[in-house]
């Protein structure tokens, strides 16, 4: 089972932190797990995953860069038995642009297999974009550790 959990993560969950992130604009990633740890419990399992994305965001306004790299950390809920699926789980990415401003993206799995996305936190030009939203999904699963992923605004 434990092999099964982990394979299922290492294929899904790296393109789905991912998941976009960038406040208010659209784009494509690619993730690439670079540490994972799993947890057993009794009626349960936990999986941290941190992968290095790099961003490209669709048509950043004048005066943001076209691409970016994040650190991204995911936490993952299965059920005992139940590892198709997660039963939840959430997501912090940390970013440092090219021009030195940072932010910080929360997200929350949803059920439809898309992760939702807030930017919790920012400096410089990403300071005006905190609590704007993106829902991301996984678009090619290229192995077990590498994946891109594309994110589309909600607010």
């Amino acid at each position: 089972m434990r092999k099964l959990l982990i394979a299922f993560v290492a294929i899904i969950m790296p393109s789905l932190a991912l998941s976009g992130g960038h406040s208010g604009l659209g784009g494509t990633g690619t993730g690439v797990v670079v540490d994972m740890k799993t947890m057993e419990g009794k009626s349960g399992v936990l999986v941290h995953q941190t992968t290095s994305d790099v961003w490209v965001y669709d048509n950043p306004p004048e005066g943001f860069p076209k691409a970016t790299s994040a650190t991204c950390s995911q936490f993952i809920t299965f059920a005992m038995g139940q590892q198709q699926q997660p039963v939840g789980g959430a997501l912090a990415c940390q970013v440092v642009d090219p021009d030195g401003d940072v932010s910080i993206h929360m997200g929350a799995f949803q059920g439809d297999g898309t992760v939702l996305i807030t930017q919790v936190s920012g400096t410089g030009k990403w300071a005006a974009l905190v609590g704007s939203q993106v829902i991301g999904k996984t678009d090619i699963q290229i192995d077990a550790k590498t994946s891109t992923y594309s994110w589309t605004a909600v607010n």
